[in-house]
């Protein structure tokens, strides 16, 4: 453990205002710092450390690129918290311990030099007491580090690789202080800070909480803190210029290398300099889908259906495993539009029948499903498809293998003539999470994961596809 005294005097003036505050880290830390963004939405980097200073503070969320200082501006954030906040308990928690030590190395320096005559203990140890009553302590990435702390501050670094459990848990340790005259108040706070990189991946979902929580997302890329382009520098062979579109010489004063950016996207893919350095969306490795992009393919209305587009049922049965429906409108121009989703377990065919008949769309046209369920149930008699069929559906249930239904799908979403004409509605949100999430294993194969969770649905869409393709060799099957 090292003991350190409270700070020099001439740090004892605390930061009271944003520019205060950026001559401080200026001045103490060497850090010229962006204060606005550059595209639309985004943040400069200074805003993070305004909203972690600055009392009463809140949870954060910082989604920002790889190597766009988020890690050496929460170092910076820990020591404002210890030097200004006492007795300020802070913890850092990446997603390895090697994450953590990376905050640590550069928080380390910053106490060596600004109150080094006072440090004692060996450097290497993970935890750092003030004499102020501030202290700051690296964990690993594990329940029982983090299971009965109570302190002001937890920082977590790359979310992203966090194990869920121990992000789970990392929620209920921080308690806020009330102000006792010589120290402020300080609110319990919980940063996440991280790249977003897998589809759904843990960082997607803390996002999409925070969205809908209305907690506060610090977003930057690349561009946020790419230097400002020389004007001997010329655009139209720059590989940059789809990016940053002349930006980098009115707008960017970061710290990043003009020749840095450029070599880092001549070495990825177009998807990893998205996902990782643009901060636009996840990237799609092993995805079985990559194709599909929300902004194109989720719509309330499907373009030039006509009024003769025809309803479908598209069913992957299930008890145990979720029974899945969805409602599909075909339009005989090619169009295809899911329309609503339906998705249970631990329930029967009976009960599921008298579910989707509740919904507001009307006696389908036919119903396309699974071919397994007609195999008769051992205590009703009756298989999946008699039970619908009794219902006074038309059933179809062509045999396919799985990746013919999937390059239907594909066709659908990007064929390799003409526009797209598979088509979701956005209250569809199992359906589009399945899209972006269904994959390959990394290890490589031909067959898409079954994880339970995203291949029932697309397993449906599937059934869709193969049997309205050969509806009429489908339809007079019996079982």
């Amino acid at each position: 453990m090292m003991h350190v005294s409270a700070p020099r005097p001439e740090l004892s003036c605390r930061p009271a205002t944003p520019d205060e505050l950026r001559r401080w880290v200026e001045t103490n830390l060497g850090l010229k710092l962006p204060a606005r963004g550059v595209c639309p939405g985004h943040a400069g980097p200074f805003e993070y450390l305004l909203r972690a200073y600055f009392e009463p503070a809140e949870d954060l969320v910082v989604w920002a690129p790889r190597g766009g200082g988020k890690t050496r501006l929460a170092a910076a954030a820990t020591l404002l918290d210890m030097l200004y906040k006492p007795p300020c308990a802070v913890r850092i928690l990446g997603g390895s311990l090697q994450q953590s030590l990376r905050m640590w190395e550069h928080l380390l320096p910053d106490v060596e030099r600004l109150a080094g005559e006072h440090l004692s203990g060996r450097s290497r140890s993970r935890r750092i007491d003030l004499d102020n009553g501030s202290s700051v302590a690296v964990l690993t990435q594990s329940q029982r580090s983090v299971r009965g702390l109570r302190v002001q501050k937890m920082r977590c670094d790359e979310v992203e690789l966090f194990d869920p459990r121990v992000w789970e848990a990392a929620q209920l340790v921080t308690r806020s202080r009330e102000a006792d005259g010589q120290s402020p108040a300080v609110r319990g706070t919980v940063e996440a800070i991280s790249t977003l990189h897998e589809p759904f991946g843990l960082m997607e979902r803390i996002v999409r909480q925070a969205e809908a929580d209305n907690v506060r997302i610090i977003r930057w890329c690349v561009l946020e803190v790419l230097q400002r382009c020389p004007s001997e520098r010329r655009c139209d062979c720059c590989p940059l210029l789809e990016d940053c579109r002349g930006i980098a010489r009115t707008r960017c004063d970061g710290f990043v290398s003009i020749d840095d950016a450029v070599a880092m996207k001549r070495r990825v893919s177009v998807e990893t300099w998205q996902a990782e350095m643009l901060c636009r969306r996840p990237a799609a490795r092993n995805c079985v889908f990559p194709t599909f992009d929300p902004a194109v393919h989720v719509r309330e209305e499907m373009p030039c259906a006509g009024d003769d587009a025809e309803l479908w049922l598209a069913v992957d049965f299930g008890f145990a495993n979720p029974f899945v429906c969805l409602w599909v409108r075909a339009g005989r121009n090619g169009t295809v539009h899911v329309i609503d989703e339906y998705v249970q377990e631990q329930r029967t065919i009976d009960e599921h029948v008298e579910h989707i008949r509740l919904r507001p769309w009307g006696r389908p046209a036919r119903v396309a499903c699974d071919p397994a369920g007609a195999a008769r149930n051992e205590q009703t008699a009756m298989s999946d498809v008699q039970a619908l069929r009794r219902a006074g559906w038309r059933v179809t249930c062509r045999h396919s293998a799985i990746v013919e239904g999937i390059e239907m799908i594909r066709a659908g979403l990007r064929p390799a003539a003409g526009n797209p004409s598979l088509f979701i509605h956005p209250r569809c949100q199992r359906l589009i999470r399945a899209m972006r999430s269904y994959r390959y294993s990394a290890r490589g194969g031909e067959l898409p994961l079954k994880d339970g969770t995203h291949d029932h649905l697309v397993d449906a869409l599937r059934y869709f596809y193969v049997n309205s393709a050969g509806s009429s060799a489908a339809e007079g099957r019996r079982y």
